[in-house]
């Protein structure tokens, strides 16, 4: 994953046009200040994140026990999870509004935005701030990997060393014994940079610069032995930086994603929602997989600070959304990159391993192994989503059945392209297929310096 985008989406009722009770219906902005990009308060950003426990979740079907399936592959995700943080990939800020203090308070607002914190400014395909990555940011020339020149006097391969002519061996020839720059520093001691006295070994790095000021060859980054960050990340809790938001983290000049509905209560408990809340994740491939939470619900106990180390985001990833998720390939639930994860879930092993309710009699006659997701969210019985030969090699969902026994069939229109019957939509306009999957993930956040508008 290179970068996660988010944005709002509207809820709106599913299923039939009778009115009734929806769980998952945003509630109304409470009365209070505005929303407005850069002016709120205890900006920070979400600093670490993974999938719950079952215990973790909320409860999304209304009968009293916490709803989290996915928190059965929660460890298979960790890994991923963790590295796309430690390379800067996920940096979600956001900022408070109407809360003049941390304290209770029955009208809390906050957006939640994407960073532009990491990016490849000479277009030469390596970037600063991140373990092993690009040790000057200002020259396409200078990258992990390049061609070190053994007379220039800069470090060419962001080893650490320059103009040394053998791996991790510095250069001892008569011009790296002398101090070029200024700095009191020689090649031979360690200066990777000797045209340039704010770079040597023991500098202070500079964040953002685009440099190795400090010669541990990488740039905008001081690292320990283990390669962790130790200055210059987005979320260092001793020095907060400045984070530059991305463009996509808003529609027009409004927040993408805004929930103005919180409350904060005496214990200082943070609550708000639910909204439909949208994860849009490019991979390296050029795919971008849309991850929706239907009914998105947020608590978090608040510090001092307005922070958290508590926070909790509950909802319902809905089928149409699972079967956009494609180009993956986690072979331990038997996802592949040609397939979705609906495919994985409902034809393939994941399905039994979420334990998930299958489908009803009638069904299975028909549809052997067809099961349906754990909540009901349009309120007419649970879904189904079959393969309608589960005895071929082929694992994928090719029939939709709704909970009113509609049956919707994969479909080849005239140009060979295939319409989904996860696609399929009522009479009136709206997504037939709106049940899910129950997810919940815990988050934690630091502080922020402040945030910045795009560049």
């Amino acid at each position: 994953m290179k970068k996660v985008l988010f944005c709002l989406l509207i809820a709106s009722g599913c299923g039939s046009d009778s009115p009734r009770y929806d769980p998952f219906a945003q509630k109304p902005e409470c009365t209070g200040a505005a929303v407005v990009p850069y002016m709120g308060t205890n900006q920070q950003v979400i600093s670490a994140l993974e999938i719950g426990t079952v215990e973790d979740g909320f409860d999304l079907n209304g009968d009293g026990k916490p709803d989290n399936k996915l928190a059965a592959v929660g460890s298979l995700a960790k890994d991923a999870i963790n590295t796309s943080f430690a390379n800067y990939e996920i940096v979600i800020p956001l900022e408070f509004f109407d809360m003049p203090a941390v304290a209770a308070d029955t009208c809390v607002k906050f957006a939640i935005y994407l960073a532009q914190y990491v990016k490849d400014a000479d277009g030469d395909g390596k970037k600063p701030f991140i373990a092993k990555g690009d040790c000057n940011d200002t020259n396409k020339d200078i990258f992990p990997g390049a061609t070190e020149n053994p007379t220039n006097r800069i470090d060419d391969n962001c080893d650490g060393l320059a103009d040394e002519s053998a791996p991790n061996t510095p250069c001892a020839t008569a011009d790296c014994m002398v101090d070029h720059d200024g700095d009191g520093q020689t090649i031979a001691q360690g200066d990777c940079d000797d045209t340039n006295p704010m770079i040597h070994k023991g500098a202070v790095e500079i964040c953002g610069d685009g440099l190795d000021n400090d010669c541990d060859g990488v740039a905008d980054r001081t690292q320990d032995a283990m390669g962790n960050a130790t200055a210059c990340s987005p979320f260092d809790t001793a020095v907060p930086k400045d984070i530059t938001l991305d463009p996509l983290s808003f529609s027009g000049s409004e927040p993408a994603i805004s929930f103005k509905d919180g409350t904060v209560s005496s214990a200082l408990v943070l609550d708000a929602g639910p909204s439909l809340f949208s994860v849009k994740i490019p991979v390296s491939s050029g795919i971008v997989l849309d991850l929706r939470i239907t009914g998105a619900t947020i608590k978090a106990t608040l510090a001092a600070d307005g922070t958290t180390t508590d926070g909790r985001l509950g909802g319902v990833i809905d089928a149409k959304t699972a079967d956009t998720i494609r180009g993956l390939n986690v072979t331990q639930i038997g996802l592949t990159p040609e397939n979705s994860l609906l495919d994985a879930i409902f034809a393939n092993v994941l399905g039994p391993i979420l334990a998930l309710p299958k489908a009803n009699a009638t069904v299975l006659a028909k549809y052997p192994g067809c099961r349906t997701p754990d909540i009901d969210v349009d309120g007419d019985g649970l879904e189904a989503f079959c393969d309608s030969n589960d005895q071929d090699m082929i694992k994928t969902v090719d029939v939709c059945i709704d909970g009113d026994g509609t049956e919707i069939h994969d479909m080849v229109d005239g140009n060979g392209v295939t319409m989904h019957c996860t696609e399929a939509l009522l009479p009136n306009g709206k997504p037939r297929f709106v049940d899910g999957i129950s997810v919940e993930l815990n988050f934690k956040t630091t502080r922020v310096k402040s945030l910045k508008p795009p560049q």
